[in-house]
């Protein structure tokens, strides 16, 4: 482009007009606006009302008034112009400079601007809720959790009391009944943590070394009662090829046959389930093992095969069928995260297969056996040994007095919270503590910090604690151990474990 049509473009977007001190156009050009000579510039536009005020406040030398993006219209014309106005001793001279496209370019980007800055804003919201939804979620869950394991360990723990006394047949059936439906429940519970894990991203998969058949044998031995019962068959065959020991994790493996023979066994009404193990592969030290269980039970529709893993999907509506729905999710899940496969097929009343693949590793070195649970008795004395329950619910305190009276070996005392059971331990001395962890006023923790750190007297910072509480997780545990507590169990308990946590550390105590 050449400087003279550089020039005219320039020109062509200025425009320069002579206004008398009476406000008469004398000279204009019309780049912009179509302006008459002879008209009055104040019946132009509002806007150059103001020339009036400068006029009248003029003092004999030359003056400037720039005004930017002063918004002008001249019927269908509409414009945007910086508005230069100079005041001299003759006359008034106005310098328009149209600015409309810049303005309007300018415009636009601040306003794609502040849309992303709100879509920014919006998404970071969103995220915000969502962060803050799945909080509140895991919370409830967790509460739930604690809740109902604290009225549930009370029921199973009666039950088994109740077991160990006369009933006639009528009365053990009812407590048969109650003891499966409360187990039943705390399975339901255990499906909605471990859905919540899984969405948080709180499940890892360990790796540990393990005796293999021992895994599988187990199946066989638990679901044999159980198909007795049923009045079904169940076979198993286990291929002798794979390895004793593998590596791999053994809790998420069985979680993941144990809740399809579960779904097996509950949609089976005769015939049989069945439980294959073969080797699929083998390199250098991996392994992948295939696992097929089948049933002849209700069976699938073939529309309803693709959402059998979805949570909360339930089918055979019809048949007083018990669950949430969460268990083949939780499956399908678990699968996913230890790398494995899992597929499904189905005939509607011929019954259903599972085909599941999973990766192991294994090493050459030289099968050890597993490590028996060592035997603990407690030490010989004339004397009952002493404990200190702190529990806050009353159902509780009754169960595990129950279970240490009836033992013969125990003098129990109650207390409710942690302040509580430091005085208890300052007027008498126990044998052991069993220390609830959500305690009012002072908490297990809390308790057990004090007991560990603020006395001089053995008898008192040296006294054997077992952590008790209803949130049954790994990071629970190691919260007990560090906090200075010797062991842990979890609500609901079976007697066994707790008697036998009990007598080992007494024993440990008093070998010491």
């Amino acid at each position: 482009m050449t400087y003279q049509e550089e020039k005219l473009l320039f020109n062509q977007k200025t425009q320069c007009t002579i206004v008398q001190y009476d406000g008469t156009i004398k000279e204009t050009d019309s780049n912009i606006f179509k302006w008459k000579v002879g008209a009055s510039i104040y019946d132009v536009h509002p806007f150059f009302e103001i020339i009036k005020g400068f006029i009248e406040v003029f003092e004999k030398e030359e003056t400037f008034y720039n005004f930017p993006c002063i918004h002008l219209e001249e019927k269908k014309l509409d414009k945007i112009c910086d508005v230069t106005i100079k005041i001299n001793t003759e006359e008034v001279v106005i310098l328009l400079f149209d600015y409309s496209t810049k303005y309007y370019e300018l415009n636009k980007i601040a306003q794609q601007k502040n849309e992303s800055i709100l879509k920014a804003k919006e998404l970071e919201l969103k995220n915000q809720y969502l962060i803050d939804k799945e909080k509140f979620k895991n919370s409830f869950i967790a509460n739930i959790n604690h809740e109902i394991r604290t009225p549930l360990t009370g029921i199973l723990g009666f039950i088994e009391v109740l077991e160990k006394t006369n009933l006639n047949f009528e009365q053990e059936e009812l407590a048969r009944i109650i003891k499966r439906q409360s187990i039943h429940l705390n399975s339901l519970i255990e499906d909605m943590v471990d859905i919540s894990k899984i969405e948080s991203g709180k499940i890892k998969i360990v790796d540990e070394r393990f005796l293999f058949i021992n895994l599988v044998e187990g199946f066989e031995e638990t679901y044999a009662k159980l198909a007795k019962e049923r009045g079904i068959e169940f076979e198993t065959h286990i291929d002798p090829n794979i390895q004793e020991y593998l590596i791999g994790d053994r809790t998420r493996v069985f979680q993941i046959l144990n809740n399809i023979l579960n779904n097996a066994f509950k949609f089976t009404e005769e015939g049989k389930v069945s439980l294959s193990v073969t080797k699929n592969y083998q390199r250098t030290n991996k392994l992948s093992v295939s696992f097929k269980i089948e049933d002849t039970g209700l069976g699938i529709q073939e529309e309803n095969l693709n959402n059998i893993f979805d949570r909360f999907t339930r089918f055979n509506e019809d048949k007083q069928v018990s669950g949430t729905g969460l268990g083949l999710a939780i499956v399908k899940d678990l699968v996913d995260l230890l790398n494995g496969e899992i597929k499904v097929t189905s005939e509607p009343d011929k019954g259903t297969t599972f085909d599941i693949k999973l990766p192991f590793k294994f090493d050459v070195t030289k099968s050890t056996p597993e490590k028996k649970k060592k035997k603990y008795t407690l030490p010989e004395t004339k004397k009952k040994f002493r404990v200190l329950v702190v529990e806050d619910e009353e159902a509780t305190q009754f169960l595990l007095m129950k279970i240490l009276i009836s033992h013969g070996s125990f003098f129990v005392d109650v207390a409710i919270n942690g302040q509580e059971a430091i005085n208890y331990l300052e007027r008498r001395n126990y044998d052991l503590v069993l220390m609830d962890l959500k305690l009012s006023k002072v908490d297990g923790y809390q308790a057990t910090h004090m007991i560990r750190n603020n006395y001089g007297d053995k008898v008192i910072s040296e006294v054997p604690i077992i952590g008790f509480t209803a949130k049954a997780t790994e990071a629970e545990r190691d919260k007990c151990l560090r906090s200075g507590m010797d062991d842990f169990i979890a609500k609901p308990f079976e007697q066994e474990d707790l008697l036998y946590k009990i007598v080992k550390q007494i024993a440990k105590k008093a070998a010491s």
